[in-house]
């Protein structure tokens, strides 16, 4: 078993990871209990990436809605990502209509002639049998998962709603759970206005990938195909899983995703001894920040361990201190974290009401952008903390945006909405 790494907030000398983790109360009250917000920023080597097999299995919907510019989009899409690949690289293509075909099982990209010639006979018609096409890029990926080392990916494209087979979103969030814990990541792409973005997002998250729009008549999608080639090559960790173990008594009471994926993180499983965050691939150079909530119990005064975090083989302890004197515990030390957490629940909760036009979801999230606006401590966190800058422009303009149009957005402006409030410091595809 390797040694975990005590980082002390340093990057770690024999990892390729340094994290970081921040409490915005060291002193607390004694015999009372309280909350505590802790963020942690996560950062990858640039440079500890050594060449890997990228396994990538295409799923893309052929149904006559795609027909003309669409599936000509994902023909050029696909032939530039077989230029992006290597030869001992490995693709395969699955289309869905009203059925599902292998374009091509499993294949070395080095077979050039072959994989090129199953991306050009790509044809379209019938209906979006969107669940088993999913299902069987999962099938065709699951054959290259015995290469050692390798770094698989299934990346789904749809202008759609399913309709033929499994429909329920449910089944497919289970669907893309088991395809995350057979080590495949999933990206989700909707083209156009008709496709479920709800469907899409839910598929990306719980497969760990991103979700992305494209508007009709836009050429986004070659480059969001090489875009995924070159994570996959940056790849240092593939499905990460960060350990938190919390003090007795204590209660891990919410937590978010905040970069490069904004969205509140489903309850993360219990062992006994610590919960299990699943996250996204560490990726070189690729920041990831999470924040959480954690309800403290009451204890007498004394110094005590909070929380443990570890992953790969980096940990980091957090401790906090509970005192009889005021002047301490009426000190909040660093801002950063609460505030982080609230812009992110404002920003989720305006997602929701946008995606469901759920009122009371708008009036929480504007309560809490009432409350920071005058909150003198998250003024002199913004003013220190670059990631926590991103956020709270992307709440920002998220309000701007509701306000102008309350909820009442065009299907392709809803789109847009939950694209920009979703992915915070990702470069945006070129025009």
């Amino acid at each position: 078993m390797k040694q975990l790494i005590e980082t002390q907030n340093q990057p770690a000398k024999r990892s390729p990871l340094a994290m970081k983790c921040t409490v915005n109360r060291a002193a607390l009250k004694p015999n009372s209990g309280t909350s505590v917000y802790v963020a942690v920023d996560l950062t990858p080597s640039a440079a500890a990436v050594a060449g890997r097999v990228r396994s990538i299995s295409l799923a893309i919907d052929s149904s006559g809605s795609m027909d003309g510019e669409k599936i000509e989009q994902a023909k050029a899409a696909a032939l530039g990502l077989i230029k992006q690949l290597r030869p001992d690289d490995q693709l395969a293509i699955v289309s869905f209509s009203d059925a599902v075909t292998i374009q091509l099982p499993m294949t070395r990209v080095g077979n050039s002639r072959e994989v090129a010639a199953a991306v050009k006979a790509l044809s379209v018609g019938g209906l979006t049998a969107m669940y088993d096409g999913l299902d069987a890029a999962f099938r065709q990926a699951r054959e290259a998962s015995k290469v050692p080392g390798a770094v698989h990916r299934v990346i789904l494209l749809t202008d759609g709603n399913p309709t033929v087979g499994r429909t329920d979103g449910k089944d497919f969030v289970t669907l893309a759970q088991g395809i995350r814990e057979g080590g495949i990541t999933i990206t989700a792409i909707g083209i156009g206005t008709d496709y479920n973005d709800s469907l899409l997002q839910k598929i990306a998250e719980s497969g760990g990938g991103l979700w992305h729009h494209i508007k009709d008549g836009q050429g986004d999608l070659p480059q969001i195909f090489q875009a995924q080639a070159e994570q996959m090559a940056g790849t240092i960790v593939a499905h990460p899983e960060l350990k938190v173990s919390i003090m007795p008594g204590s209660e891990l009471a919410d937590a978010y995703s905040v970069k490069p994926v904004l969205n509140r993180l489903p309850r993360p499983k219990f062992d006994g001894q610590a919960f299990t965050v699943p996250l996204r691939d560490l990726i070189a150079g690729e920041e990831q920040t999470l924040v959480f909530r954690i309800g403290v119990p009451a204890r007498p005064a004394g110094k005590a361990a909070l929380l443990r975090f570890s992953l790969v083989e980096v940990a980091q302890s957090v401790e906090v201190t509970f005192t009889d004197d005021p002047r301490l515990w009426n000190a909040e030390t660093n801002p950063y974290p609460r505030t982080l957490l609230s812009s992110a629940e404002a920003t989720v909760l305006m997602q929701r009401a946008v995606q469901t036009k759920e009122a009371s979801a708008l009036q929480k999230a504007e309560t809490i952008m009432r409350t920071l606006a005058t909150d003198a401590g998250a003024a002199t966190a913004l003013r220190a903390n670059a990631t926590l800058n991103e956020v709270v422009t992307t709440m920002r303009d998220a309000q701007a945006t509701v306000a102008r149009s309350g909820l009442q957005l065009s299907e392709s402006a809803k789109k847009e909405f939950l694209q920009a409030t979703t992915v915070i410091g990702k470069k945006k595809p070129k025009r």
